[in-house]
Order: structure tokens, then C-alpha cells, then sequence
């Protein structure tokens, strides 16, 4: 009977140490020339091969950089844990790729958080049917508005100092994109209706607020 109860458990213990996650893949980093590139659906740059057998798949933010700077032939060094895979290619997802005197890095899109602040409009931002959906901070900082009303556009305009309230973000690419909620200029505060989302903003500095206009009446 013991013997019996001894093998069991040797089987179970047996079970357990198959039954473990592998360890995780190490970091390293690969250097050499860009063989070739990789193409995702719509025709843009996925990853690259970098020779003899390496594999660069790429974020998407980190591949429209890629896109940008890099050719085939240049040299590139790429750093991220890899995998092998079933072509004999080995994959990393690069943290960091350097290219074209470049270091890019892969970062994590933070979440939003309340914001204000003030600048001079720089331009406006366009939606895909042409209306005017934000504008850009001569700073760079981007500030995405519901479509504008004549209200809005009247005070919104490139060379305007304005301030606005609402919500930002970092994007993977170092840009700020403000969701926005209310804007001030001219000593006047329009609220912008977006619906509840989270805490309220601080508001932007001076002016009474504006109400938005009432809704058009039954027909």
C-alpha cells in the first residue's frame, strides 16, 4: 500500500513540474542590415527581417516611425525578447529600435486625466467629412472638439490665444491630445457637450460660462 501511494504521488509530482510555465524569454539585441520589409492588409510596414533570421514585428506606432526613416540596407539595431517560431525565424517585439540615428522606443498610451491650459491656435484640425473637429496649440499640443457650430468657430481661429478644459492623454508617439470640454477666449467660456466622463476638469481660467445653445424646437 505504501509503495502504491508513493508512486502516486511521484506521478503527481511528475505532473507539476510539466504542468510549470516555461520562463519567460530573455531580452537581446540584434544589429544588422535591413534585409527586407514585412507588409500588413493595407500595404503598410508591419515589421522588417533583419539578417540571417530575425523577425522585427512592429507596433503600430513604432512601424509608421519605421516608415518613415527606414530603407532596406540600413543598419539597424533592434532590442525585446524573442521567440523561435515554426519558419525557423526568430520573433521579437522590439522595446527599443535604433535606425537612421534614431532611438525609437515602444511606450504605453496613458489613460486620461483631467486638463487645462491655454495657447495660440497654431491651425485647425479637419474630420474626414471636413468639418472642424479641434486645432493644434503652436506647442503641439492637439485639442479634439465635437464638430464646431458658429458659436465655437467665431472665437477659434489660427492665431488665437485660448484656453480649454477637458481631458488628456500621451499618445505612444509623445504627442498630448486633449479630449475638450470647454473653451475661453475673449473672456468667454463655451462649453462643449461631450456627455459624463469621469471627475469634472478644473475649469479654464476667466470669463462667464457660455450655456450652449437650446435645441431646435418640435416640429
Amino acid at each position: 500500500m505504501n509503495k502504491m501511494l508513493f508512486g502516486l504521488f511521484a506521478l503527481a509530482s511528475s505532473f507539476m513540474v510539466v504542468a510549470q510555465p516555461p520562463a519567460p524569454a530573455a531580452a537581446i539585441t540584434v544589429t544588422g542590415g535591413i534585409s527586407q520589409f514585412n507588409y500588413g492588409p493595407n500595404g503598410r510596414i508591419e515589421g522588417f527581417v533583419v539578417a540571417p533570421n530575425t523577425l522585427i514585428s512592429l507596433s503600430p506606432d513604432l512601424a509608421m516611425q519605421v516608415e518613415v526613416l527606414a530603407k532596406t540596407g540600413h543598419q539597424v539595431s533592434a532590442s525585446g525578447p524573442v521567440t523561435p517560431t515554426v519558419s525557423g525565424m526568430q520573433l521579437m517585439e522590439p522595446e527599443t529600435v535604433k535606425v537612421a540615428g534614431k532611438t525609437l522606443m515602444l511606450t504605453e498610451q496613458s489613460p486620461p486625466s483631467p486638463y487645462a491650459g491655454s495657447g495660440v491656435v497654431r491651425s485647425l484640425n479637419y474630420g474626414r467629412e471636413g468639418e472642424i473637429n479641434g486645432f493644434v496649440f503652436e506647442g503641439g499640443i492637439i485639442a479634439l472638439t465635437p464638430p464646431m457650430g458658429t458659436n465655437e468657430f467665431s472665437v477659434v481661429k489660427p492665431g488665437a490665444g485660448i484656453a480649454v478644459s477637458g481631458f488628456a492623454r500621451s499618445t505612444p508617439g509623445g504627442r498630448t491630445v486633449v479630449e475638450v470640454q470647454s473653451i475661453t477666449a475673449n473672456g468667454q467660456t463655451i462649453t462643449l457637450d461631450r456627455g459624463p466622463r469621469g471627475p469634472a476638469p478644473p475649469p479654464p481660467t476667466g470669463g462667464a460660462p457660455i450655456p450652449p445653445p437650446p435645441p431646435p424646437p418640435d416640429r
